[in-house]
């Protein structure tokens, strides 16, 4: 597999130009045809038949062999979930909050990590949001981050990338910094699962949770969370389930001791949608990670360079260097972010995301997306730069 033929097996490309991958990414082929293979041996030998439930454990298992390799993970360290959320949860509640122990986090957070991080101050947790800003560079995301670790600090919990700007944050040096005091780190890994090269044993970190259906460019309802073998021990399963009764005693180390990881699990999944998860992830694997994180980052590159000859454009995120990836969020003088939106769709067939904090057009350039589709988005907003939108346009679809 490579790029172009990963850009040919996805039917949006041939119409549209697809930058909304840090929402949901569009399925290649290889996906649509492993799910209905699935969904049709499902339907033909009953889901819960001998043979139903033989293919569903051996689909779940291999979702799991597939994720670790991944993420560079031992197969007991690995969980598929039904998304970011559901993983990065099950490690903030999982943990024995006792009075005066401290969260910390920072304030542009996806809600994924903001509801919780509400939740738990509700119950009397101390929670430090701090202030970074959307343009910081990683230097100084990082300076600001480490001020606030305090030997009370018991969780670190980030996004590596930031959802609304694209501010990518140093995750090993704050692991690091985590670890100097005792404190747990997780990462919500949304923007970054299937768009970075990620190996958690070089990070360093604890957690670190992925969505199936944005850069993997699986099926929505998928997800992994990668749990250090020394970490389970200290969390709590977040609900009860049969899997959980079955399997609440952490097993006995070696050979033959079971999935640990099974005590966290919440509900049953689809075996055709993880099925359609790890053929995505099998995908990106055969064109290599590096090779991916490099496309996206030089297509991102080039996006916020083009920008800046543009009379009225800026960003709300970083311009340069580390703390830039493969998404950019996009202020164009004279326009709200939704009518941006629904005029690049509607006049183009860009498709792109509006943001809220701080108020941008996010564009995400992703594995299948081309420097040619990028020159077309910047002569785009070079047109509506010189004009101003119609009254009434909001951009509320989308």
């Amino acid at each position: 597999m490579s790029l172009t033929a990963l850009r040919e097996s996805i039917r949006a490309t041939r119409d549209v130009i697809y930058m909304n991958t840090g929402f949901t990414g569009p399925s290649p082929e290889p996906v649509l045809t492993r799910m209905r293979e699935v969904f049709e041996k499902e339907a033909s030998i009953g889901p819960a038949s001998a043979e139903g439930l033989a293919q569903t454990r051996a689909i779940g298992e291999e979702a799991r062999q597939v994720v670790a390799s991944l993420l560079n993970a031992d197969v007991d360290e690995m969980a598929v979930t039904h998304g970011t959320t559901e993983g990065i949860n099950v490690a903030i509640y999982g943990l024995d909050w006792q009075p005066g122990d401290e969260f910390v986090t920072c304030n542009l957070e996806h809600p994924a990590l903001a509801t919780p991080a509400n939740v738990l101050e509700e119950r009397g947790i101390t929670v430090k949001r701090v202030e970074v800003s959307a343009d910081a560079s990683s230097d100084e995301a990082l300076e600001l981050l480490i001020g606030a670790i305090t030997p009370r600090t018991k969780l670190l919990a980030l996004s590596h990338v930031q959802y609304s700007c694209g501010l990518k944050v140093p995750a090993k040096q704050l692991a690091e910094a985590a670890h100097r005091v005792g404190a747990l780190i997780a990462l919500d890994g949304a923007q970054t699962g299937g768009q970075l090269d990620i190996d958690v044993k070089e990070l360093g970190v604890d957690v670190y949770a992925i969505s199936g259906q944005k850069w993997v460019l699986g099926p929505n309802g998928t997800g992994a969370v990668y749990i250090n073998a020394d970490v389970q021990r200290r969390l709590s399963p977040l609900f009860t389930t049969h899997a959980v009764a079955d399997a609440r005693v952490m097993p006995a180390d070696g050979p033959g001791g079971g999935n640990p990881m099974m005590r966290f699990r919440i509900a049953s999944q689809s075996p055709a949608l993880t099925a359609g998860f790890t053929t995505a992830i099998g995908l990106l694997q055969e064109i290599g990670l590096e090779k991916v994180e490099a496309h996206c980052s030089a297509l991102g590159d080039r996006l916020r360079q083009g920008l800046a000859s543009i009379p009225g454009c800026g960003l709300t995120g970083p311009a340069r260097g580390e703390g830039t990836c493969g998404l950019t969020a996009v202020t164009l003088e004279g326009w709200a972010p939704p009518q941006l939106v629904d005029a690049l769709w509607q006049r183009w067939h860009i498709a792109v995301r509006a943001v809220n904090f701080p108020p941008a057009t996010r564009f995400s350039t992703a594995p299948f997306n081309t420097m040619e589709e990028v020159e077309q988005v910047l002569e785009a907003l070079k047109t509506l730069a010189s004009e101003t939108p119609l009254p009434g346009t909001d951009g509320g679809s989308h």
